[in-house]
């Protein structure tokens, strides 16, 4: 890196600054709404190291990533599926919250359900009655 260019530095839990570079956060800003436009979030990944593989770059970076950007990556997506399953209450009514949630991501409805009403204050099923 020459001296003339910039960084992004994150500070870890630590204490410890990373730097990460403002081409790594552009590339990785195309990388990370490629995958979203293709709603690689429904993906039942089970590792950010899956995730990382399918939007096309190591776990260490996707990590630096979202730091940089003030987030993590499990909320990320979990707040991206929440959204959707939001959607598809809305438009399949004949789906079940269960079938919604798996649709989405979440490979069990318990969790599912928890952090739905963490999201939004009500359970699935309430949040449809709601929002007729």
């Amino acid at each position: 890196i020459s001296p003339s260019e910039s960084r992004i530095c994150i500070c870890t839990s630590s204490g410890a600054f990373i730097p990460i570079l403002p081409q790594t956060v552009r590339g990785l800003d195309k990388l990370v709404a490629s995958w979203v436009e293709g709603k690689g979030y429904r993906m039942p990944d089970r590792t950010i190291e899956d995730a990382a593989r399918r939007i096309g770059t190591d776990s260490a970076t996707l990590y630096r990533y979202f730091l940089s950007k003030g987030d993590d990556f499990r909320t990320f997506r979990s707040r991206l599926r929440l959204e959707d399953a939001k959607v598809m209450l809305l438009e399949d009514r004949e789906a079940s919250a269960s079938l919604i949630g798996q649709r989405v991501g979440f490979n069990d409805r318990a969790n599912f359900t928890h952090q739905f009403k963490s999201y939004t204050g009500l359970t699935p099923d309430a949040w449809r009655k709601a929002n007729q």
